[in-house]
């Protein structure tokens, strides 16, 4: 008979690196300070590592699996708009296709790696010429993948490979492959089509790198923004064949009638998918999915446990990155370096042997309290703000009524001060309007 019972909810804890219950262990000596310490005996996913496995997914869960599934959608999107990027798109006003590579790395990643077949699988001394930070064909490691899995489920190669056939073939059998132990190496498979599709994500974002967060306090891998596909625009227009900036060219957009009333979407190139505070955050490693909350968490675990030397003093970008979490407020890191100068938060320089410059940093409980500060400081002046423009509103409608205005202002309670200012601004107002 099978056991469907489920095996008890665990959670990653950094000082054991295990997964663990919510239970104790009998010689547990401060239950209080912690949320469990029992190990989980229960299988978990080779790839997350997060989830339980069971009878029907052995080796891989279905979370992991449609993630993979929707990375080879993605790369088989991206490549679609690789000719795009390489011709049209740019920055700053330039080009891609007047860079000093023409095309730039669009250009690049469109090759076939000049072979084919057998000779377009990677192999270790590919790496002899290969720096971290050139891009790779995405065929290339496509085509090494998709020999492995084809000679271990006894099919044949394709005649003419291509992005598409390939993710494709990959996407059909995910669920089988997810599943064995005895084929190609599927932890790797899946780790190197998440690069393929961060690679790419990169390119079609001008390659600007993401956005690093703290670690995840699943895995402890680093948290990264995942980006949004971009909409690039298919409208030809006498702007664009006129070679304008990229500026003046959204800018132009509205000027032509020929345009539907969607013409606005050609305007979304990509970005941050959520650029709120704690949104579209993601783990690169166990892919975990954070919430608002849950990013909120990590900050402030890793501010206090995993920081410089885990003792509360922390980067300033760090800091500033925690403050606007918690509070939903934006704070640069300008600010909080403006906080160190004026000696509201504490600060130092750490210095270390061998290097030239030492490291400033703050003291993140001090920055978190300063945070608070200042947002009620800035609902003590937004609820100000309210209050006089209520008695200014209030002021004008009695002395509408026939009232004089110092007589309005005693009834309502306002300072004789106030009331002149409010009189004065009046005046302005009347002498701008005459003007």
């Amino acid at each position: 008979m099978t056991d469907t019972r489920r095996p008890p909810a665990c959670h990653h804890d950094r000082t054991l690196d295990a997964r663990v219950t919510r239970e104790h262990r009998d010689d547990c000596t401060d239950p209080e300070t912690h949320n469990g310490c029992v190990p989980c005996t229960a299988p978990h996913c080779v790839l997350c590592g997060r989830n339980h496995t069971n009878n029907d997914h052995p080796l891989t869960c279905p979370d992991c699996i449609s993630r993979v599934r929707t990375d080879l959608d993605d790369i088989r999107w991206s490549c679609r708009h690789l000719r795009w990027q390489a011709t049209r798109a740019g920055r700053d006003g330039r080009l891609v296709a007047a860079a000093p590579i023409p095309g730039g790395d669009a250009m690049v990643m469109l090759a076939r790696a000049g072979a084919d077949a057998e000779d377009l699988v990677w192999s270790r001394h590919l790496d002899d010429d290969h720096h971290a930070q050139d891009v790779v064909p995405p065929l290339l490691p496509l085509l090494g993948w998709d020999h492995q899995w084809r000679r271990y489920f006894g099919h044949q190669p394709p005649a003419k490979p291509s992005v598409t056939g390939i993710t494709h073939y990959l996407a059909d059998h995910l669920t089988q492959m997810a599943q064995t132990s005895t084929g190609p190496d599927w932890p790797g498979f899946a780790r190197d089509i998440a690069a393929l599709r961060r690679q790419l994500e990169a390119v079609l974002h001008d390659e600007r790198d993401p956005e690093r967060g703290v670690s995840c306090f699943e895995c402890g891998d680093r948290l990264v923004r995942k980006f949004s596909a971009p909409k690039p625009c298919r409208h030809v227009a006498q702007a664009r064949r006129a070679g304008v900036t990229v500026t003046q060219w959204v800018y132009t957009l509205s000027t032509y009638p020929e345009l539907d009333d969607d013409h606005t979407q050609c305007t979304d190139q990509g970005g941050i998918a959520d650029p709120s505070v704690g949104q579209s955050w993601e783990c690169i490693g166990c892919r975990k999915h954070y919430t608002p909350g849950e990013y909120a968490n990590a900050v402030r675990s890793d501010l206090l446990r995993a920081g410089p030397d885990g003792d509360g003093w922390t980067h300033v970008a760090m800091a500033a990155e925690a403050a606007s979490t918690q509070t939903g407020i934006v704070f640069p890191a300008n600010t909080v370096r403006r906080w160190m100068d004026r000696g509201k938060v504490a600060s130092l320089c750490r210095w270390v042997a061998g290097a030239s410059w030492g490291q400033r940093l703050v003291f993140w409980p001090d920055v978190a309290e300063e945070a608070a500060a200042a947002v009620e400081r800035a609902y003590v002046a937004e609820q100000k703000r309210a209050e006089r423009a209520r008695q200014k509103q209030q002021l004008a409608a009695a002395v509408a009524s026939g009232l004089d205005v110092d007589e309005a202002g005693r009834r309502l309670g306002i300072h004789p001060a106030r009331v002149e200012v409010f009189v004065e601004e009046w005046a302005a107002e009347q002498r701008q309007t005459a003007s």
